[in-house]
């Protein structure tokens, strides 16, 4: 009996060491999902492909916010990738989906399976493991998968003597998604390093002219210009699955992001070419590729779950190639499988448990970082006894300073989605606000923006409660006891009050509350308008359409004044009439934005002026944009002019 089953297991192992086995299970996969989506008309990444090359070839920018609201995505990719998928796009609306998803599954097995001879015997292990997140992106059209085998066939060519054709696959890659010409400083370990630089020059040049083969647009390359705005603009207001975002160490490397991203480059250039005479060396060359693609990608502005399938091919290639791998090099290994293969797939792990996992813990993050840290490790090879205990001693220090910071932040993502909060026999909501960056300002080509909403710069803010809908009048006479509004009505928004009195009663009800509000700085009201997080791009609070999020104008002279709140659609966070109804008072002076990258940013120069947010009943739509600006004297009400609340957790 134990021989059968011993031979049972053995066949087992046998027939899924075979590449035909990999290889045809991934292709099954890929085949069911592309016609789940296909029939569900849910290919969404690729009609944005579609319909982004549509417009190229009509001589229309996608580069708009036009194309941003519909798709509700920013479109990212250069004029140069429009080019190429064109041929793609000429295919039945049905059968493009299929090209594209099973020539990106062939192609990256592909590039698995030619790399160099002493990968040959770990290549199906490597595809086993990278197959979980390689079919994650399949499932969603995603380009990285291009710039991932690009990165592969690059190194296999260069390993092979074929410079051209490597810089030729480098520099399309770069030249339509700019991670991929990082790969460019590997040039640098093999012969015939300033001719291959000199193939990228011209390569580049000759890829970014292509646009100018259309003749619909009387200036083309003005089109890269369009898509820099897009891209500066891109940074949404969400939490990328980065080391940026990462709970505990997000405050102190989101607000100096670029400082981070600078510094740690200029050292890890200063380590490769320290170790110049090991470029020869065919394990040192994995080591640098895996360093570089997970520099990439973890340190990215805006990397998601599946944009880890550029780096991964680098980490198992240098993974298998490494003699000596020690017990805890297994436990990162099977900890990633876990974290990128199982959890964020659907059908292995329910949603809401891997968000949970992620926004909680951000395991996913922090287990790929130390794996990428052990590469670098790996890379330098220290030989000196000193330097491995001062290594030992880093790694320690710094385990002992992120776990303390990992499980504080469980707190403040177990913050309750709401607070309600009791005032005499009435009450009023406090939605949570989960932190973020994002780029305050107006966003590139809203043709209504004023000066003072210029220029875009980015800015970070902590979390914070904010009020469900504007203060209403039920609560102001429950705390004040008096209710000079002019237009009355208990949830009726409150009106005709100066900031000071506004002031009065936060003072008061912070005394019946014994809690700490106050009124929102610019950046925070924004943030709150724009959805936070789970922000969707609407030039309104909850819509592109004023008239669905707000009232204003003539809608309401039939009231002759503003309205009862919550009688429009809420935005992305489930806030009422941030734009329109009424003004609403920030805690800011009116002047000039604060300096970019400060962290919950507040302007404090002193002045007469407050700044006012949301437009009121009586504006035109311009008014009641998310990013509008006006300024108010701090000693005058008007019955257009309200305020909500902030509470800080």
């Amino acid at each position: 009996m134990a021989t059968t089953t011993s031979s049972y297991k053995e066949k087992i192992l046998h027939f899924l060491s075979k590449p035909q086995t990999v290889f045809w299970f991934g292709m099954l996969i890929t085949l069911i999902a592309t016609s789940l989506e296909v029939f569900r008309g849910r290919c969404t990444n690729y009609y944005d492909y579609q319909d982004s090359t549509r417009m190229f070839l009509e001589g229309i920018s996608e580069y708009t916010l036009e194309y941003a609201y519909a798709h509700e995505i920013y479109f990212l990719y250069t004029p140069v990738f429009s080019m190429l998928f064109a041929p793609i796009f000429m295919l039945p609306w049905w059968l493009g989906p299929y090209v594209w998803n099973v020539a990106n599954y062939s192609l990256f097995f592909l590039s698995i399976w030619t790399l160099p001879q002493k990968f040959w015997k770990y290549r199906v292990r490597m595809i086993w493991f990278l197959l979980p997140v390689l079919l994650q992106a399949i499932f969603c059209y995603q380009y990285n998968t291009v710039v991932a085998y690009i990165f592969v066939f690059a190194f296999s060519l260069l390993e092979r003597g074929k410079g051209f054709w490597a810089v030729l696959l480098i520099m399309i890659s770069a030249c339509t998604k700019v991670y991929g010409g990082a790969e460019l400083a590997l040039l640098f370990c093999y012969p015939k390093t300033w001719r291959n630089f000199g193939y990228a020059i011209i390569i580049g040049i000759v890829l970014l002219a292509l646009p100018l083969l259309n003749f619909n647009f009387d200036n083309p390359l003005s089109l890269y210009s369009d898509m820099l705005n897009m891209i500066s603009s891109h940074h949404s207001d969400s939490d990328f699955v980065g080391i940026l975002f990462a709970r505990g160490l997000k405050p102190f490397l989101l607000p100096n992001y670029r400082l981070v991203q600078g510094g740690l480059l200029l050292l890890l250039a200063l380590g490769f070419f320290a170790n110049y005479k090991r470029w020869t060396n065919l394990y040192f060359r994995a080591c640098s590729m895996a360093v570089l693609s997970g520099f990439i990608i973890l340190f990215s502005d805006c990397p998601e779950t599946h944009t880890y399938i550029i780096s991964f091919p680098g980490y198992v290639m240098a993974f298998w190639l490494q003699p000596r791998r020690k017990w805890y090099d297994w436990a990162l290994f099977w900890s990633l499988v876990v974290n990128f293969g199982i959890l964020p797939t659907d059908v292995l792990c329910p949603r809401w448990l891997h968000e949970y996992i992620h926004e909680t813990y951000w395991l996913d993050v922090y287990t790929y970082a130390l794996c990428w840290g052990r590469v670098l490790w790996w890379a330098i090879e220290p030989r000196a006894a000193y330097l491995k205990e001062y290594g030992k001693a880093v790694a320690t220090a710094l385990l002992l300073f992120l776990v303390p910071l990992t499980i504080s932040a469980q707190g403040g993502q177990a913050r309750p989605v709401q607070r309600v909060i009791k005032v005499g026999d009435t009450h009023f909501t406090m939605k949570y606000v989960q932190g973020g960056s994002y780029m305050m300002g107006a966003q590139p080509g809203d043709t209504l923006a004023d000066a003072d909403e210029m220029p875009r710069h980015r800015v970070v803010v902590n979390s914070f409660y904010i009020g469900e809908t504007e203060m209403t009048q039920d609560v102001w006479e429950a705390v004040m006891g008096k209710n000079k509004c002019k237009i009355k009505g208990a949830k009726q928004p409150v009106d005709y009050v100066t900031y000071e009195d506004c002031q009065e009663f936060i003072e008061k009800l912070n005394a019946l509350t014994h809690l700490s509000f106050r009124l929102p700085t610019e950046a925070e009201w924004e943030y709150a308008a724009r959805g936070g997080r789970k922000s969707k791009g609407y030039l309104y609070a909850g819509s592109n359409d004023i008239f669905e999020c707000g009232w204003i104008g003539d809608e309401c002279m039939k009231w002759d004044g503003h309205v009862e709140v919550k009688k429009k659609r809420p935005n992305e966070l489930g806030l009422y009439d941030m734009s329109g109804n009424v003004w609403e008072w920030c805690d800011d002076y009116y002047g000039k934005y604060p300096s970019a990258t400060q962290v919950n940013p507040c302007n404090a120069k002193r002045s007469w002026f407050h700044v006012i947010r949301g437009g009121g009943y009586n504006n035109s739509p311009r008014y009641s944009r998310i990013t509008n600006r006006y300024m108010f004297d701090t000693r005058r009400r008007w019955v257009n002019t309200g305020f909500r609340l902030v509470l800080v957790p």
